[in-house]
Formats: C-alpha cells, sequence, structure tokens
C-alpha cells in the first residue's frame, strides 16, 4: 500500500449512500442476481510498515519533500507513481490532475475493504483539500486519525490546513505531534519549521533546517528555509551562501528573492540587491514587504 505523507496538501466521503423512496419495478428491467453479489469483501487490516510513499524515480536524497508527496510531481512523474494495480495511488494521481469524479469513484468501491485503514481516509481528505472544500477534508483527516491515532500524515495535513487559515495555535499542536510521531518524517519537520519561522523562532526553525539539510544535502526548498532562518538571526554571511545555492529559477519565487535582495544590502552588496528585487516576481501578500525594502535599498 503506498500512501502519499505529504501536508499537502494533503489536505470526504463521497462514500455514503442516501436511500430514496421504494418505486416499483418493470419485470423486463431486472438483472440476473446471484448469492455471490452479496458478499461483503473482507475489509483490510492496517499494516505500517507497508503504508509508504513510492516516489517517481530521480527523487532523490537531495529532494527532501519530493521524496514525501505526490504535490511536487509533474503530471509524467505521477503516471510513474501507479501502474494501475494500486488502486490508493491511482485514487491519489487522479486527485493531484484533478480528475475528481474519477477519484471518488475509487474511494466509493473501496470503502468497505478499507474502511479501517488510515491511508484510505488521508487521501480521500486530500482529495477534497485539492477540491478546495478544506471542511471536508478536515473531517476525513480526523476520521484517519480515529483508525488510527497517531496517524502522521493525517497529524501534517490538518497542520497544514490550519496554518492556511491563520489558525496558528492548533496548527503548531497538530505539526508538533506529527513531528513527535514520526521524527523521520522530513515534511511535518519542514511544516513546522516554517510555523516557527512565522513567529520569527530563528534559532529554533534553524535547528530543524540544519536537520533537514543534513539529510538532503541541495533541496532548494530546505536551503530556503535554512536561508530564511539565518536573516532572522542576522547572519547575513551565512544566508547569503545558502541563497547563491538556490537554483536561479527558484530565487525569484517572491519571499525567497525579497529575503535575499535583503541580505544583499546588508553585506554592502547594493546594486546587486537591486537588480535581486527587480527580478523577483513578488506576490500580492509581499508587496508591503517589497516596498519596504525598495525604500531601504534605494530603489
Amino acid at each position: 500500500m503506498k500512501s502519499s505523507l505529504i501536508m499537502l496538501m494533503v489536505f470526504i466521503s463521497a462514500c455514503s449512500s442516501t436511500s430514496e423512496k421504494k418505486k416499483n419495478i418493470d419485470p423486463a428491467q431486472s438483472v440476473s442476481v446471484k448469492t455471490a453479489d452479496f458478499k461483503k469483501n473482507k475489509p483490510l487490516s492496517y499494516n505500517a510498515s507497508e503504508d509508504y510513499y513510492q516516489a517517481p524515480k530521480g527523487a532523490t536524497q537531495s529532494n527532501a519533500l519530493y521524496q514525501e508527496s505526490a504535490g511536487k510531481s509533474n503530471n509524467t512523474e505521477l503516471q510513474q507513481i501507479t501502474n494501475g494495480k494500486d488502486q490508493l495511488a491511482s485514487m491519489m494521481v487522479l486527485c493531484y490532475k484533478k480528475s475528481f469524479a474519477e477519484a471518488f469513484s475509487i474511494a466509493d468501491q473501496l470503502f468497505a475493504s478499507h474502511a479501517k485503514i488510515p491511508t484510505y481516509w488521508n487521501q480521500v481528505a486530500t482529495c477534497h483539500l485539492l477540491q478546495g472544500n478544506e471542511r471536508k477534508a478536515l473531517l476525513f483527516y480526523n476520521k484517519a486519525l480515529e483508525v488510527t491515532p497517531k496517524y502522521v500524515p493525517a497529524l501534517n495535513n490538518i497542520g497544514v490546513i490550519y496554518n492556511k487559515n491563520s489558525q496558528d495555535q492548533k496548527a503548531q499542536v497538530a505539526l508538533q505531534r506529527a513531528f513527535e510521531q514520526g521524527k523521520f518524517a522530513k515534511t511535518p519537520r519542514f511544516n513546522l519549521a516554517n510555523l516557527l519561522l512565522n513567529y520569527g523562532l530563528g534559532e529554533k526553525a534553524l535547528r530543524l533546517f540544519k536537520g533537514l539539510s543534513d539529510e538532503s544535502p541541495g533541496d532548494a526548498e530546505v536551503r530556503a528555509g535554512l536561508a530564511t532562518s539565518y536573516v532572522f538571526l542576522s547572519r547575513w554571511d551565512e544566508a547569503w551562501e545558502q541563497f547563491n545555492a538556490i537554483p536561479d529559477s527558484k530565487r525569484k519565487e517572491s519571499r525567497i528573492g525579497l529575503n535575499m535582495a535583503l541580505t544583499a544590502h546588508q553585506l554592502g552588496k547594493s546594486e546587486l540587491a537591486k537588480d535581486i528585487l527587480g527580478r523577483t516576481n513578488v506576490e500580492s501578500s509581499d508587496k508591503s514587504y517589497a516596498a519596504s525594502l525598495r525604500r531601504i535599498i534605494g530603489e
């Protein structure tokens, strides 16, 4: 059984049924029914050792989050995740491709046999999250925890939803639980570290990002977090070293580019700071920060 360990965005059920009023049935529309048709699928038992996410080829140790989440893969890579035999993996891929009707059809088929499998509820929740229905996603992430109380992916994803909705205390509780239960899982540590940065807790965030960097050297997302931690601590030379190691296309992202521009300015590289700021794709949520930087840099 394969599962996505990500927040993400993993971040219900189309499996419930509704009864209708009885109607008279035309004998001409009847079908042949056999005793075997009424046999229930035997519910599967959860085996944690079989619950893992098989990343696409190319997901090396340098790609920390890519190893744990289908959300980082493109359509070609998603096709590598499933060969069509693993229905949970197929459902996950369909959700990331936004083929929700097909995904929920599979969920319906798996309900009876997978009701005691937390991975199933986590995947169904993620489909709803990707569809934009956070309330249903939370409902079914919690269903995964009802089945398996310490299930790390669900805890992580709940934390992500709370963080997205500025419910930081609830996010911290969920992500801390995910971190404590899955100390070797990278995604909960990454999310918790970013939450700590939101509160300006650079030293604590730095320890988490350093650990991730040691395990997955070269990961751009981790480098960005590490660099930002150094920015919070005014350790400009170390921040600059990390920013420079991030691919140029990644450095154009809003918060990364802005923090790199600030770092360049603090190191006396004023013209370079202006150039970096000019090439940064500033998001609407960062416009105030960008305006402040322009005043500081003198652009």
